[in-house]
């Protein structure tokens, strides 16, 4: 692993912009961002009829989307640790506190802890009105660099 450079705002930002180039996050409308150097914020404007479907009801997003979405925000948490490191969720813990409806989903997540290479992190995942309906904890892996 190399050495992590300074966290910065354009260092954060040009992460982002590598995480919402990939194709796995553009395909499910994904962008994430960073407003500071201690928080990730993530959002989905438009929800799609394929990510419906929680309950057996076509007005909720369904449980794996969620969790899918779970999974990005803990491991890109890496990025406020050292934005030149890839990054691999190891662990994930999700609480679903209640369905979420509407066509906005936004999330935001935290590092609570790091050590050298595992990044401890905390995220909620909210509807349109910001009730949050999702929350995880996770371990998450810093890997090589990306260049």
């Amino acid at each position: 692993m190399t050495t992590p450079q300074k966290v910065t705002l354009e260092a954060l930002e040009q992460y982002a912009l590598l995480c919402n180039a990939h194709p796995s996050l553009s395909s499910f409308g994904v962008k994430v961002h960073f407003p500071d150097l201690t928080r990730l914020r993530l959002r989905v404007d438009s929800v799609p009829s394929w990510m419906r479907g929680g309950l057996g009801d076509d007005a909720i997003v369904n449980g794996g989307v969620l969790s899918a979405l779970c999974d990005v925000l803990i491991g890109c948490t890496c990025g406020l640790v050292n934005p030149t490191s890839r990054s691999a969720t190891v662990q994930l813990a999700i609480r679903f506190e209640r369905p979420l409806r509407g066509d906005l989903i936004q999330g935001e997540a935290r590092v609570d802890r790091a050590t050298q290479r595992l990044i401890f992190a905390s995220a909620e995942i909210s509807d349109s009105s910001g009730e949050v309906c999702v929350r995880c904890q996770g371990l998450a892996s810093l890997l090589s660099s990306r260049t």
